[in-house]
């Protein structure tokens, strides 16, 4: 009798299944999910068009096996797993969400302003002195979370330098050598019009979009005759003949030398790293004076004579030169305030029972002369010298906008859903530069969400990466959290490509004021055409039994239109309007 050659490899197969752990089968689990809905599905596939094969209860736990796109695989029992919906569950190990950072930077800003949050609508906690050494929590696209001994907050990421690990390297694709990745961060300008920018350091690599000519970049590195630069909240590069590079930041940005301190303790212990616990090393004497090297938090690392460096307390330096951190008028001067209400009272002194120079009415505009606390000191008919507050005009150029303290206290404690318009297999419209509509909503949704969480608002993306999620699925995950408020980010595109501005939509007459107090906000904020709020028959509103809107958050279709609505300054104020027009909203 012949033998059936399958029946061994069977029992072969068999026998390595009870040997080999369970855990190896389904691969390294990477934490654990908690059930936050009624009834969750568990489906087949990562996907809704999978079929159902079980239903999970509120308050359930299930193992992580992998994530895809909006999606975890979790293990059922010992030998079945099944996929779920990351917007119906919740993940008690948050390390795959956590914009993390780690390692240690420098502030390079004379006096950097330390804020609750991320922008400028944030209250200060307290300022830092450049050189001023801290560490890195975690960062965005403008802005870096960091930690002192003193405090923690959020600082611009214009005034940090990050410092790179030492020895890192990247491979050069060529030859296979190991190349330095040390970052030094330039700037440079676009030569010539509608520049590639390519995903790798290559003529073959795909075309993330164009730049103009005369705009300005970050670049990062130099690979084999191409740029690195920051685009569109990514990195892309481009050919560094079409660019005119400028001077090193890294170096402009260091401390003077010129920075002394005097010694004023009798005798002074110098130790070898920033704590008071650590490696006494020597000491100074009182009136001496030493170059002062970098601050962290309660030390300050000094250069001592014998060309060693070492860290003293700061409270017993008294400084002997330091480049000025004042003047804030300087920053201001030459720009205008605009007036946003009918009746804005201009007073004598920058005080809220100060007398009254005259009233203005919306749109005047004003010269700026200088500050005074969280007041405007200006220039009235006449010549005369009058005071606004800062939070109830805007201020053009690039100088930090006042906003009124406490306005994170309307936000703190709700439930806003922001949803990134598009993802996955659709693009959405695609702009004169190859811009992807799905790519920009995805950024603006990112740093709304860092906003609105550091007020204490109880964020949830309706997606998170490039995935395609149904528009029921989206208007359901406004539903099974109860949202206080549900936003829909897109960018606009038409034939014309002359047409331009912000139009904020509504479809219920319950989601009219929520449309309405946006719209105003983007009319006092932004540069970009305000086109105001108005009817709408979008899916994701029109569904939605929530207060929501949908915003088209500028044309994609206009090329000069295009290149505003991407760069960092306007996603910086464009997240910001939002914030506002929320608070004043929930206000």
């Amino acid at each position: 009798m012949k033998k059936k050659p399958g029946l061994f490899s069977l029992i072969l197969l068999l026998i390595m299944a009870a040997i080999v752990p369970v855990n190896h089968a389904f691969g390294k689990e990477e934490g654990e999910i908690t059930v936050t809905s009624k009834v969750v599905n568990v489906r087949e596939g990562a996907g809704l068009s999978f079929p159902i094969v079980k239903k999970l209860a509120k308050g359930e736990s299930y193992p992580i096996i992998k994530e895809e796109g909006d999606w975890f695989e979790i293990r059922i029992d010992s030998n079945e797993t099944g996929w779920v919906a990351n917007w119906l569950v919740e993940r008690k190990s948050g390390t795959a969400f956590a914009k993390k950072g780690s390692g240690q930077g420098t502030i390079t800003g004379s006096s950097v302003r330390v804020r609750t949050g991320p922008g400028t609508t944030f209250q200060t906690v307290g300022s830092l002195t450049r050189g001023t050494a801290v560490d890195i929590i975690e960062k965005n696209q403008n802005w870096i979370k960091i930690k002192t001994a003193d405090f923690d907050g959020w600082v611009s990421s214009d005034y940090l330098k990050i410092e790179a690990a030492s020895g890192s390297t990247v491979k050069n694709d060529d030859n296979n050598k190991q190349e330095s990745a040390k970052e030094s961060v330039k700037t440079g300008v676009t030569l010539v019009d509608r520049l590639n920018v390519r995903s790798e350091a290559s003529k073959s690599g795909s075309t993330l979009g164009k730049l103009n000519k005369n705009t300005s970049v970050t670049v990062h590195r130099i690979k084999n005759d191409w740029a690195e630069i920051d685009f569109q909240g990514g990195q892309g590069w481009v050919a560094v003949s079409y660019l005119q590079m400028s001077e090193d930041k890294a170096k402009t940005a260091m401390a003077p030398a010129a920075d002394t301190a005097r010694v004023t303790a009798s005798r002074l212990h110098v130790r070898k790293d920033a704590s008071l616990s650590a490696k006494i090393i020597g000491s100074v004497n009182k009136d001496e004076t030493y170059s002062i090297l970098k601050t962290k938090g309660k030390m300050t690392q000094i250069q001592l004579s014998n060309g060693q460096k070492g860290w003293v307390v700061s409270w017993y330096l008294e400084k002997e030169h330091v480049e000025e951190p004042k003047k804030k008028k300087l920053h201001i001067e030459g720009n205008k305030i605009t007036i946003i209400h009918d009746g804005t009272i201009l007073r004598s002194s920058p005080n809220g029972n100060a007398g009254i120079v005259r009233q203005a009415n919306a749109g005047e505009t004003f010269p700026v002369i200088g500050m005074e606390g969280d007041w405007y000191s200006i220039k009235v008919k006449g010549g005369k010298t009058a005071y606004v507050a800062g939070w109830i005009v805007t201020l053009e150029g690039n100088s930090e906008q006042i906003q009124r303290p406490g306005v994170e206290t309307y936000i703190k404690g709700k439930t806003i859903v922001i949803d990134p318009g598009h993802g996955g297999r659709d693009s959405g419209t695609i702009g004169v530069g190859g811009t992807l509509e799905k790519n920009l909503t995805i950024r603006t949704a990112e740093l709304l969400r860092d906003k609105l969480q550091a007020a204490g608002a109880k964020v949830i993306l309706t997606r998170s990466g490039n995935t395609y999620v149904p528009l029921s699925s989206r208007v359901g995950t406004s539903h099974i959290h109860d949202a206080d408020a549900f936003i829909s980010l897109h960018y606009d595109s038409t034939m014309d490509q002359i047409t331009s501005g912000i139009t904020t939509y509504y479809y219920h007459d319950y989601q009219q004021g929520l449309a309405s107090a946006l719209a105003h906000s983007f009319g006092s904020t932004m540069q970009v055409n305000n086109r105001g709020s108005r009817y709408g028959n979008y899916h994701v509103i029109r569904e939605n039994k929530r207060v929501a809107t949908l915003i088209e958050l500028g044309y994609l279709s206009n090329p000069v239109e295009e290149l505003t609505i991407t760069s960092n300054e306007y996603q910086e104020g464009i997240t910001s309007a939002i914030y506002n027009g929320l608070a004043r909203y929930f206000k």
